[in-house]
């Protein structure tokens, strides 16, 4: 049953506007470390692969997962573009790092596109590209937002509607080019690039960098999405297999975020105390 065509552009509209301004607001009012960990929670995947296993069929999407998996290389690739460029531009550096980021994405896609993968090599090649980014990445430092910015109206019409109009783009493309590119199109980061280039214009590069620290580690999540989907869509549908790949990317955020905080506690525990101050004279 194929979905009506007003009411799938108003759901992707208004989640679009969702996961974006969430991981903005967390970004500002929580920490860029939690909104770096959740930016790589399979926020557009799960759009992706409702609409487009409802409209095209079960088949359709089985087909797309092992270039849906290889397409996190060219996610990952993005972000370390974007991170490198930036970090070196002393003049647009958002403009700058966003259009090479995409160039980027866009190079390392069409490499995939002439690839026939299988799952077992999507996921050892994405697998392999984590672990690179995660050694690449591991000295930006966490810093916090100072001072988050009061919102006016017309900043969070900008804001949803930017974030609004890429994902709508992104998804529609996805049900129309073949489940080969179908499955490269879910790695787009459709909800990085507009929440990078907000956090990037409003408080500068070192935020933003501070989000890309955590974003690796947080691929893990979409990658166990997208490989439970052959065996939880043909099994429970599109509303089942959402329910239950949404399930495990989600116990896998909350096991790292829980395993982050106990490194946290344990390492503030073993600094040394300070040594009191001379009695004074």
């Amino acid at each position: 049953m194929e979905t009506i065509p007003e009411t799938s552009l108003l759901v992707k509209a208004v989640w679009s506007i969702v996961v974006v301004m969430g991981l903005t607001l967390i970004a500002e009012r929580v920490g860029t470390r939690i909104a770096g960990l959740l930016s790589g929670a399979p926020l557009t995947a799960v759009l992706v692969y409702f609409f487009v296993g409802k409209d095209l069929g079960i088949d359709y999407v089985v087909d797309s997962v092992p270039y849906s998996i290889a397409a996190f290389t060219g996610t990952l690739c993005f972000v370390l573009a974007y991170y490198w460029s930036s970090a070196r531009m002393q003049r647009f550096s958002a403009v700058g790092g966003a259009l090479t980021a995409i160039a980027a994405f866009l190079a390392v896609a069409a490499i995939l596109s002439t690839i026939n993968f299988t799952l077992p090599g999507a996921t050892a090649l994405t697998g392999a590209m984590i672990v690179l980014s995660i050694w690449l990445v591991r000295n930006i430092e966490f810093i916090k937002v100072a001072r988050p910015v009061r919102l006016t109206f017309r900043q969070l019409l900008l804001r949803g509607g930017a974030a609004a109009l890429l994902i709508t783009t992104v998804i529609s493309l996805a049900e129309t080019v073949g489940p080969r590119w179908t499955g490269l199109l879910v790695g787009f980061p459709a909800t990085l690039l507009p929440t990078y280039l907000i956090i990037h214009f409003t408080y500068g590069r070192a935020s933003t960098h501070a989000m890309i620290r955590n974003f690796p580690t947080g691929v893990g999540s979409i990658i166990i999405y997208i490989l439970l989907v052959p065996f939880t869509f043909p099994a429970w549908g599109p509303y089942g297999g959402t329910a239950a790949c949404l399930a495990a990317s989600s116990a896998y955020l909350g096991a790292i975020m829980l395993l982050g905080r106990i490194r946290s506690v344990a390492a503030s525990r073993s600094r040394p105390e300070p040594y009191p101050p001379p009695d004074q004279p």
